[in-house]
Parts: structure tokens; sequence; C-alpha cells
């Protein structure tokens, strides 16, 4: 590692020194990247292959800055630069998350340009995939029609692509369902059927009732709201096409009613860390254990909990179950925030002096050859920085178009992230969500199998209950939004009383008048108010 590291940090500083000599014909841009481990990562950027490419390919080069660490120290590094007056000319960040009020205030408060006339005269690319997916665009522009940010595009166009953001759903022990001689539940009365076979048909096997037919630690029990349609939280009403609150509804009291029963049961265990209604933290134990029949999970259980499962039971497999059909058959999925573009994204500063050489590196990585570089890296072959690849190429081609990684970029991946990574380290950028547009063959080649046929499942489902994931307050609404009073702790509360029994599901419209009066109401018309202004974007 050691090794490694000193001749990334040689070729980081033989980059540095050769960049002068060039500076006279190639424009320099700074670019700023939130950062992950402060070990290495500030250090391996200049000699990022794909990024080379990049740079090649636009006649840029790049004076990285990147800003390492965890939780309030890197985001008080981040905001003490906002507050500074004094940017890089791309940011790259989770503005929306970190900046109160998102890109739209960042743009009020003069830090960032305006992209429109700068995507008319120079992004000629990234132009015609706005003009050619209008549906896309729309999601990309502010309430006034402005483009303020770039981002990682999916289409979204199929399952494959929903891969990336479907990557959790309901998940089973398919050995039980053999021992039982069941069948994977497709509704709410097949999932009751099966959860009382697993509790009182002994599926592990040792003779003793002690089976956790569903563990419903991480909040498990929200994936059974869109059966009853609704979604935790501020949702769209899949009738009225209006915007609602799932715990605020008669649908909320149904799925009450249901996990009551289920409650009372025994057919859920592990719902609630205390009395204070907050869930119980994970499922793992009990999946470990050989307890659990059922939970919410990843799609990267197969290989991060299978295994230590097969330690103790070697029979045991998990299986993917679908979303449970509504009362009209309909399918519908858990909240994911689909949405067109990522967390992170890139904005231009208005202390950038070469607004064309900005523009002209991010339009490169909207091409097809620049998502591959942010995505697989350089192809076999590729002379790009042979002093730090020897020759190497992180991909390959095959006869039939299908994009193959290396050896040589899987021995760095291990050298660099030991595997700890879900997403693994290339030589491209695939963690960092560099503006790009698609790249879903990159994550169908690099996953495991059942990874993404999990995904793909869970995928298969209609997001209509989702409140739009590119929609982001005002911040006079979200101001106003943090002064309603504080629903969650009594929702919480309420949840742990009526699902144990502890509070009789009689006395629900006491529960919908005292949310009433909390103001729940009015911050309903304002997520409306901000969903109104979002569908009338582009008319």
């Amino acid at each position: 590692m050691k090794k490694i590291l000193a001749t990334l940090l040689a070729l980081s500083m033989l980059f540095t020194l050769v960049a002068p000599a060039m500076a006279e014909e190639t424009p320099t841009v700074t670019y700023l990247v939130r950062g992950g481990t402060a070990e290495y990562e500030p250090y391996i950027y200049p000699g990022l292959v794909g990024m080379l490419k990049i740079q090649q390919m636009a006649g840029v080069n790049i004076d990285w800055t990147v800003i390492c660490g965890s939780g309030d120290e890197i985001n008080t590094q981040y905001l003490s630069m906002m507050a500074s007056g004094n940017y890089p000319d791309i940011i790259q960040w989770q503005h929306n998350n970190d900046y109160t009020g998102g890109v739209s205030q960042m743009y009020a408060d003069g830090i960032i340009i305006e992209l429109n006339d700068v995507i008319d005269k120079y992004m000629p690319n990234y132009k015609k995939l706005l003009e050619e997916n209008p549906h896309v665009a729309k999601t990309l522009m502010d309430d006034e029609g402005r483009y303020l940010y770039f981002t990682v595009i999916n289409p979204l166009n199929s399952d494959l692509e929903k891969v990336a953001v479907t990557w959790w759903g309901l998940m089973m022990r398919q050995d039980w369902l053999d021992n039982v001689g069941a069948e994977v539940p497709t509704t709410i009365d097949e999932w009751y059927e099966v959860l009382t076979l697993f509790k009182e048909g002994d599926p592990n096997g040792n003779g003793v009732q002690d089976e956790i037919p569903f563990d419903a630690g991480s909040a498990g029990l929200n994936l059974f709201m869109p059966a009853f349609d609704i979604q935790n939280g501020v949702y769209i009403n899949p009738e009225t096409g209006k915007v609602g609150y799932g715990q605020y509804t008669e649908n909320y009291k149904a799925f009450l009613e249901t996990m009551n029963k289920w409650y009372a049961e025994g057919l859920i265990q592990n719902v609630f860390a205390d009395e204070t209604g907050a869930p119980a933290d994970s499922s793992d134990p009990n999946i470990y254990a050989d307890l659990a029949g059922s939970w919410k999970g990843l799609s990267n259980y197969w290989e991060q909990r299978l295994p230590q499962v097969q330690e103790k039971n070697p029979n045991a497999d998990f299986v993917a179950v679908q979303w449970p059909k509504d009362a009209n058959g309909n399918i519908y999925a858990d909240d994911y925030g689909m949405g067109y573009g990522d967390r992170y994204c890139a904005v231009i500063s208005v202390d950038c002096q070469n607004v064309e050489a900005a523009a002209r590196l991010i339009d490169t990585m909207y091409t097809e050859e620049g998502t591959n570089c942010t995505t697989w890296g350089t192809i076999e072959g590729d002379p790009i920085n042979p002093e730090w690849t020897g020759g190497h190429g992180t991909y390959t081609v095959d006869e039939n178009g299908v994009k193959h990684e290396t050896e040589w970029a899987n021995q760095m991946t291990e050298n660099f992230y030991d595997g700890a990574f879900a997403n693994k380290y290339r030589y491209a950028m695939s963690h960092v969500s560099f503006p790009r547009w698609g790249a879903a063959d990159y994550l169908a080649a690099t996953r495991e199998e059942r990874y993404v046929n999990s995904a793909m499942l869970w995928a298969q489902a209609s997001n209509a209950l989702e409140y739009p994931n590119a929609i982001v307050l005002s911040t006079d609404a979200q101001k106003e939004v943090a002064e309603i009073e504080n629903m969650g702790t009594y929702i919480s509360e309420m949840t742990y009383k009526f699902i144990t029994g502890e509070e009789p599901l009689t006395n629900y419209d006491t529960y919908m008048e005292t949310l009433q009066k909390m103001g729940i109401e009015k911050l309903i018309e304002l997520y409306q108010q901000a969903y109104d202004n979002f569908n009338a974007r582009g008319n």
C-alpha cells in the first residue's frame, strides 16, 4: 500500500510540474470534489486515467481540490468555503443536502451562475440530450426554467438502469419456503399465510418454535405501506394525483390494523427500539442466528450476509420478494427517491474566469466516450498516463460490444480499497459521481449476479407514489415546514401504541385530529404548491 501511495504521490507531483508548461496552450479550471478517505484520495485524482482522457478530449486541464473527512467536519469545511466569497471554478458536492435551499439558494446568494446560455453556446452534447429527453430536462431545471447544475443522469428507461437506485426491498429465506411448502408471497394475504407457516412450521429445523417470521428492524414495516397505496411521509395519492401524507390517511389505519394483527400473533418482531416508536436498529443478529425468515434486505446480502448464515445452516438461501400487490392488483415500490439526477452535482461558480473551458470539460463528460471514462476508465491499449498504467487499460470490449474489467483494474481495486466499498473503486470514477449519462452496463457487469437480479426485480414496480425527488422546497417553504410543530415524535409514539395494542384503533380519529391541530394540512399545502410548480415547468 505505502509503495503504491508513494508512486501516486510522485506521479501527482510530476503532473503538477508538467502542467505550467502546458498552461500557455491549454486552459486550466479549478475543480473541487467531496472526497472520502484522506489517507490517499487527495493524491490520486491527478492520475485517474478516465479523467485524464476527458481532459485530453476537452482540451482542458484540471487543478484538483479534494476535501476529505466525515460528517460535521467535512460539511463545516464546505459551508466555510461557501461563506468565504472565494470559490473554485467548479464545485461538486451534495449541494441540495448540505446547503440550505439547495442550488436555487446558491444562485440567489450569488455563488453560482445560471447555465442556460452556457449550455446553448458551449455544450452541444449536453444540449442535445436535454432536447431529446424533455422529461429529464424538466427535472433538472428550477421553477423559473433555469439550469443551475450538472449531475449524473440516469434515463431510467429500463429495469437495468433502475438497478442503481433500487438496491433494497423485501427478502426472505428460500429454504424456509421450501421447508414449509410455500411459494413466494405476492399479496398481503399471502404474506400472512407464509408468515404463519414460518411461525408454526419449524422451518429452521431445530425443533423449537423460535422463528421470527418477519424481522422488522431498520423500519422494515414501512416496506408494506405501498400495498396500502401510501408511503412513509409525503407521497402522491395515485387516485387523485394530489400530495398527501401517508400517516394522515384512512389507508394508514388499514395498514395499522394489519400490522396490529401480525404483531399480536407473533408474526412480526424486532419492530421498535423502545416505547417512543423508534424503529429497531437492525435485523442482522436474527438473520445470522438462523432465526429470521424475512426482512428488509439489500442487494448485497447474498455476499455480505448469506455466507455467515450458511456457517450455521449450510442449506440456507435468500430470495428477493416483489412488492406486494394492493387491493386492486397494482404493484407500488417503496420511496427510492427515484429521479434522473444524483445527490452529487457540479456547479460553475461566479469566480470562474473561463466559463467556456469549464463548460467544455463537463460537456465532454456527457458524451458516450466521456461516460465510459467516468465509469469504466480507459479502454485497453489507450496510451493515457502510461507511466502509471504500464500500458494497461481498465476495461476491454468483447465481440458483442460488452465491456469487461481488466485484471489490472481488479488488482488496483483490491490494493486501494480491500473490497470495502460496495461500489468498487476503479481508475474510472464510479463512486465519485461525476456528471455522465447512463452507464447501466457498468453496474450490470461489475455487481454480483444476484445483486443485479434482486435490484431488477424490485425495480419492476410503479413509482407513482413517490413525491418527485427533483423538488427542493424554497428556503421560505423550508422555514415554514420547520416552524410547524414537530409531528414525527407523535406519529412514532402513536404508531407504537396502535401496533402493540396499547392504544385501540377506535381512537384513530382522535389521532388524525391531533395531527391536524399540529399543522399537518399546512405542511401538505406547502408540498402541494411545490409539486404544482414542478408540474408547470417547461410549459
